[in-house]
Formats: C-alpha cells, structure tokens, sequence
C-alpha cells in the first residue's frame, strides 16, 4: 500500500492505499510464511491534497483488503500480484490501478482527485498498469523497487518508484517505521499529469507547459502500528512530499510540497 502513496497514481488516493497496505503487511509479519489464506481488512480516512500539487485538501475514504493465497498470490489495494521470494528476496508481477483525475472538484470522501482549477484540461481516465516489482531486507531495512506500465486512452506512460522503510518494533505490539520513496516517470506519463498542451491552453486558465521525463518528487514519512489484539490492529501514517522537476515547475503545481495523513483500523483473520 507507497509518492503520493499513488497512485498521481492518481498519486494521492492509491499513495495513502499503499503506504498503509505495507504497515498492514508488517503487522501481519510478511516475512513469515502464511496459511492458504491470509486475509486483512480495515477501514479508515485520510486528508490530501485534492491532487498532486495542488495547495487545497480533501477528506478521502482509506479502506483495506489484502487477501493472500500460499503465499504466492495476493489480491489488495496494490493490486493484483504474483510472487516468489527466497529467504529476504521477493520479486514478482501482476496488475495495478490508477485512478485517473476530474477537471472538478472531488465528491466529499471520493477516491479520485480533482479540483475545478483543473477545468479545460480534460479528464485523465482510470487506466490499468502492468507492473513487475522486488523486495529485499538487508540487515533490518526493506529496499523495495516497482515499475509500471499503464494502459489508458490518457495516461500510456510509465512509472518507477523505490525507497526503503526500517521497522522499529517498541515492544510486542507497536512498530514505528520512518519510510522515504522516489518516483520517477517518462514524458508520457508526466506530460498527462503535470504537461498543459496547445489545445488545453486555449480552454484553461494555464499557459502551455510540455514536462519531460525525470524525478517528480521524494516522499518520506512515518507509519505506527499497534496491535490491540492477535486481530486487531490501528496503524497511521503521515507522509510529505517534495515535488521535482517538471511535476515542480508545471503551472498546475501551487504547492511544491504535498502531505497525507491517515489512519485506519484493521482486523487479521
């Protein structure tokens, strides 16, 4: 569940799914080897930015399922993924979502981002990726790396992301973990969501703007995740990040910064 968590992926919904899937893993021990199932679910809430860039904030729905089959296959807020590890290695394959983004405002607790600054741009539709990804824990610290090629009729571009995150276990039911991530993208993928072309100019409020390929930001944060019980858990996470490059200089950028805070409640069945 890890920019902002997403996705924009839409950056801002599926980052806070991702951020807070990957506490829900840790809570569930994901290096240990599971039953045929393993099911998580949770629900909860999250304030960002009505998208990435944007200087106005949103309350958003967070809910959790990450449903896990011998430890090969799993269903969850990442998608649909299947994996092998070996010892500390995962690595793997599968579908994932971006939900795209609205030229208006976002319904009260909507999943997609959108704002009526936007207005002229068109709509960036929903778009599935395919995406290959891998995991390594060196000493205590979980390296993770992923990239994804999405498949829509707006967004076709493609997106890598990696970071790394250090659980810290303060005794048997709380774990704090400080985690950064960076997210580069190609210039069809940053050219849909941070370019303004001719034709959008002359419909906008905003000036031509052709973004290239490169870094669009870093995030880092903090996730805590409390086991009340063998089943129930609550976990938060708060998260910024500092927008780069074109994603910075694109005149639909009002905020170089963007920040997230959620937090959920969970049961492990």
């Amino acid at each position: 569940m890890h920019l902002l968590s997403n996705r924009s992926r839409g950056l801002l919904s599926c980052g806070v799914l991702l951020a807070l899937s990957g506490a829900a893993s840790a809570a569930s021990n994901h290096w240990d080897s599971l039953e045929a199932f393993d099911v998580t679910a949770g629900i909860g809430g999250a304030m960002r930015p009505t998208y990435l860039g944007s200087n106005r904030y949103t309350a958003s729905p967070v809910p959790l399922i990450d449903i896990k089959w011998n430890d090969m296959l799993s269903l969850g807020t990442d998608g649909l993924r299947l994996y092998w590890h070996a010892d500390r290695l995962i690595i793997g394959a599968g579908l994932t979502f971006d939900p795209g983004r609205d030229e208006k405002n976002s319904d009260t607790f909507s999943f997609r981002p959108g704002d009526d600054r936007l207005k002229g741009l068109g709509k960036i539709d929903a778009a599935v990726g395919y995406q290959v990804f891998a995991s390594y824990r060196l000493w205590r610290v979980d390296l993770h790396a992923a990239a994804i090629k999405f498949d829509g009729n707006q967004n076709d571009g493609v997106m890598v992301r990696y970071g790394a995150a250090l659980p810290l276990p303060l005794g048997s039911k709380f774990v704090v973990t400080p985690h950064i991530d960076s997210l580069w993208a190609n210039r069809s993928y940053t050219q849909t969501y941070f370019g303004v072309t001719g034709q959008q100019a002359l419909q906008s409020s905003f000036a031509p703007f052709g973004a290239g390929s490169g870094t669009l930001g870093v995030t880092a944060g903090l996730k805590l995740n409390y086991a009340f019980s063998r089943h129930w858990f609550v976990m938060a996470d708060a998260s910024t990040t500092m927008l780069t490059g074109d994603a910075k200089r694109s005149p639909l950028s009002y905020s170089d910064t963007a920040t997230i805070v959620a937090t959920m409640v969970g049961y492990h069945f």
